[in-house]
């Protein structure tokens, strides 16, 4: 006598995108992912240094009651056009000094800071709904003191695994070109400026 067994579709609950919206968003990590291959404007391939920043709003998977973070990958550069320095800048209210850029800024020290971000949901070419951060600001004085306290924080073993195949690649290709990796460029115009008296004081 067989089983009782009904099959469905496969469950995809466990790997729920992001909701889209605004959302006040604490920084919970930066993740050093290594150097990544890629290629800008039809340039030749080269390795760029990555970082993620990973973000925590609260919302969760209804099914399973999991948070579900929210990341963005960025080019680990604080040229005028890389997108980091926009987004950071944004962020802090205010943009960089020369002599703030030429002695570097710490990305650790964005964790644990807060910000409001603004998440859309995409489409992949094969059909899967994924979630972008498209804007960081600070949080509104009015709503500082209103901020969320969330459960500890475990980096995910997905950016092990991250890391892993981006330095598989990059081994790979530098075995095949034998030489340094090129300059790093990032595409893109940078905006003008106008100050903001109530921006958040962030200490980066």
């Amino acid at each position: 006598m067989s089983d009782k067994i009904t099959a469905k579709g496969g469950s995809t609950a466990k790997f729920l995108p992001h909701d889209a919206g605004q959302f006040v968003a604490q920084c919970v990590d930066v993740v050093d992912v290594g150097e990544k291959v890629e290629n800008f404007r039809d340039s030749p391939e080269k390795l760029v240094p990555k970082c993620a920043l990973v973000f925590r709003t609260g919302e969760k998977n209804p099914e399973t009651g999991e948070l579900i973070d929210i990341a963005q990958e960025y080019t680990v550069s604080m040229h005028e056009k890389a997108n980091l320095r926009k987004t950071l800048e944004s962020w802090r209210g205010q943009p960089y000094s020369d002599g703030q850029v030429n002695d570097g800024v710490p990305l650790d020290k964005l964790t644990g800071n807060w910000a409001l971000i603004g998440v859309a949901q995409k489409t992949s070419a094969q059909g899967r709904v994924y979630a972008v951060i498209q804007s960081i600001v600070g949080v509104p004085k009015a709503m500082r003191e209103a901020v969320p306290t969330f459960p500890a924080y475990t980096r995910a073993e997905y950016w092990q695994e991250r890391k892993d195949n981006y330095a598989k690649e990059a081994k790979a290709f530098r075995a095949l070109h034998a030489g340094p990796p090129g300059e790093v460029e990032d595409a893109g115009e940078f905006p003008g400026y106008e100050g903001d008296d109530d921006a958040a004081s962030l200490p980066f």
